[in-house]
């Protein structure tokens, strides 16, 4: 599974480290959606205190590129396996990732001193390069961002969503095999991660509980929207200022939990059946410390 410079954003927060408590542990999570999740998980991890989650611990979504659609779960394994080899790798390995053309184009000597302190370089040049990269895939700020984590304590985790209209059984199986295998967690919705934002919003065996087979088929319902999405949307109203975490979703987590845990968790029997297993992911947060 290999597909190269897919790590990328222009949104990601560079914080001030000296301004809040610096976690010893990350949990670096691939994920099919590019607004939805990322969104959610921002959320958590910025109001993790309130939550009951060690300021010590924390989720990392990582990024891709706004085109990038890449969402099949093997497409979701790829991106975190991406960001496992940059882990892995020196500052300078970026001379091996390069073609020469583009050695050429900026020479040796100019690369190798914007490793090593690009401030010494005239900005304009040193955005032409950062621009230069980004044309060919490769987000230099975003991976020397994330290359300051590396913790010996750090997990690796994919969120997969069941989707049967997209996703065969067969696949399904195989990457949640695969991330046994790779000592990936693997986090599974069915149908779909909204189903996980739905259990914030709504009693879902009050509301659903001889409709559970509408959620789990998830039928197209609009242009727009399948079932559960279109749920969630007539709840918290998501528009164009994102989901609002703080208000619709932060309240509710424990309640969401709650409802989680009457459905399977294992991630084999989410293939077939209803459900999401997040909520490990909440408690494992909830427990780092105790």
């Amino acid at each position: 599974m290999y597909n190269r410079y897919r790590l990328t954003s222009t949104v990601y927060d560079r914080e001030d480290e000296t301004q809040k408590i610096i976690p010893e542990k990350r949990v670096f999570l691939s994920v099919e959606g590019n607004v939805t999740e990322k969104e959610y998980f921002d959320g958590l991890s910025k109001n993790r205190v309130k939550i009951g989650i060690n300021a010590k611990v924390d989720v990392e979504v990582l990024r891709r590129g706004k085109r990038d659609t890449n969402s099949a779960p093997q497409q979701v394994i790829e991106l975190l396996e991406e960001y496992i080899r940059l882990r892995e790798k020196n500052e300078d390995d970026i001379l091996q990732e390069i073609s020469e053309q583009f050695k050429e184009q900026f020479s040796l000597d100019f690369i190798k001193q914007f490793l090593d302190d690009p401030d010494k370089l005239p900005k304009k040049q040193r955005n032409l390069f950062v621009t230069e990269l980004k044309k060919i895939g490769y987000d230099i700020n975003y991976r020397q961002y994330l290359k300051k984590y590396n913790d010996e304590l750090d997990e690796f985790a994919v969120l997969i969503d069941r989707d049967m209209q997209t996703h065969s059984e067969s696949n399904m199986l195989e990457c949640i095999k695969y991330c046994k295998d790779n000592g990936y967690k693997c986090y599974i919705a069915n149908p779909c991660f909204e189903f996980w934002l739905l259990m914030h919003l709504a009693d879902i065996e009050g509301e659903f509980g001889d409709q559970l087979y509408k959620i789990q088929e998830n039928k197209k319902v609009s242009e727009q929207h399948t079932f559960v999405s279109k749920e969630v949307s007539d709840r918290a109203h998501h528009g164009k200022g994102g989901i609002n975490f703080a208000k619709k979703y932060l309240p509710y987590i424990d309640k969401a939990v709650i409802q989680a845990k009457k459905f399977p968790d294992d991630e084999y029997r989410l293939v077939d059946n209803i459900g999401c297993n997040l909520w490990r992911l909440i408690e494992e947060l909830k427990m780092y410390g105790k």
